[in-house]
């Protein structure tokens, strides 16, 4: 057995569950779930800004109406994207973390998948090179 670096490190401190800019942070996107909506947040990670961010799973994202992915590293996805997409079988996402309104910009997702509509996934497919 060969030592690998670790993809993981520890999460940025201090991180404030209810802010709406986060900008060099790496965190869970459980935790910063979880710690929004115990700060009276509501269920949906939503109106954020995301710039820099290692953002870290496991977990699955419920992409909704607004979000946006600028220079965005989806991580390793075994060179096929559709590895990291979820389809969901009905008309709910039950269990996704719901994401709306947000940006990421130059982001990196480590062991995150990611679930929405149909046409979100189909662009995801199109648009995102894979790496």
């Amino acid at each position: 057995m060969t030592d690998q670096p670790s993809p993981w490190s520890e999460p940025s401190r201090n991180l404030d569950p209810r802010a709406t800019e986060f900008t060099d942070a790496r965190f869970s996107l459980f935790d910063l779930y979880r710690a929004s909506v115990l700060a009276g947040g509501g269920v949906m990670i939503e109106g954020r800004s995301f710039n820099n961010c290692v953002i870290e799973g496991p977990a699955v994202m419920l992409v909704l109406e607004g979000v946006h992915f600028e220079s965005t590293n989806f991580g390793p996805t075994g060179g096929n994207l559709r590895n990291m997409l979820f389809k969901p079988m009905g008309d709910m996402g039950i269990g996704g973390i719901p994401i709306r309104n947000c940006t990421f910009t130059g982001c990196q997702f480590q062991t995150l998948g990611i679930t929405g509509n149909d046409s979100l996934l189909e662009m995801l497919i199109e648009q995102v090179p894979v790496g």
